[in-house]
């Protein structure tokens, strides 16, 4: 038997199906398109700050979107009022909190927020990966309409409907982005988010049908299949998860792992950076 290295998490576990139902795995659309999106500009500079909020204004007259933007003058300001925004611009060089570390707090506020890191370089975009920043904006870019422009395309794409994992049965739906890893445990499958673990009874090969075909998802170890966007870090045998967790490579899917993981950071980077 595996060893499971991770800390048990399974006492705490929701959403249990206690009745041995077939559970069939919906893929829905989950955008909600009648609520006006809420943008936020942090720059401690008025001047960068209404350049950038009216180039929001422009691209949302011209696209026919309605959206609410908010301007704060510092990361203290914007972090308490973090919850809720879609899409955040964060100055890299604040006073007080840096944008860096503005960005890990807002992580651990809400974590779903795309985030758009403002700056003068282009020397943080290893800092940018760290947050999961989803695009850079250059201050003094001789291109920046058009840079901007093709950003918020981006953007919008990646705002488009995420696909939403529906278990009828169990009682649960979530976002495929929020799985971070399910693991196989006894005749239940473990469903693993960044804040909850839900035991449903159903295969993992059911639960793979399900899945995005984007090469998000890699079974790491029998019965352990883990979202690639979730690790951390990769160590020897082991690969720790953005929540925490440790859980065991086997060997013999270990280089298969590293070609997964480095062939799916590239593609995420190209999205942010092309």
């Amino acid at each position: 038997m595996r060893e499971r290295l991770f800390a048990n998490r399974v006492s705490q576990a929701a959403g249990f199906c206690r009745k041995r139902q077939p559970n069939k795995v919906y893929v829905r659309d989950v955008m909600t398109v009648n609520q006006p999106l809420r943008i936020a500009v942090v720059d401690d500079l008025a001047q960068d700050r209404e350049r950038l909020c009216g180039q929001l204004a422009r691209y949302a007259s011209a696209h026919g979107f309605d959206w609410q933007v908010s301007a704060f003058e510092s990361g203290e300001a914007f972090l308490r009022q973090a919850d809720g925004f879609a899409l955040v611009f964060l100055d890299v060089v604040l006073g007080g909190i840096n944008g860096i570390e503005t960005a890990r707090r807002l992580r651990a506020a809400n974590p779903w927020a795309l985030l758009v890191l403002v700056t003068v370089e282009a020397d943080f975009a290893l800092d940018g990966y760290e947050v999961e920043a989803a695009g850079f904006l250059l201050k003094g870019d001789p291109q920046g309409e058009a840079r901007f422009e093709s950003l918020m395309q981006r953007l919008l794409r990646r705002m488009l409907p995420e696909a939403e994992l529906d278990f009828p049965a169990g009682g649960l739906r979530v976002p495929v982005s929020a799985v971070t890893y399910v693991e196989v445990l006894n005749h239940d499958m473990l469903v693993h988010t960044d804040h909850a673990v839900h035991t449903l009874r159903m295969t993992l090969q059911d639960f793979k049908r399900a899945l995005p075909e984007d090469n998000r998802f890699f079974e790491c170890h029998r019965g352990v299949t883990v979202n690639l966007d979730a690790i951390s870090a990769l160590r020897d045998d082991v690969v720790m998860m953005r929540n925490g967790d440790v859980l065991p490579v086997s060997r013999r899917r270990r280089a298969a792992l590293e070609k997964a993981y480095m062939q799916r950071s590239i593609a995420r980077l190209r999205e942010v950076w092309p």
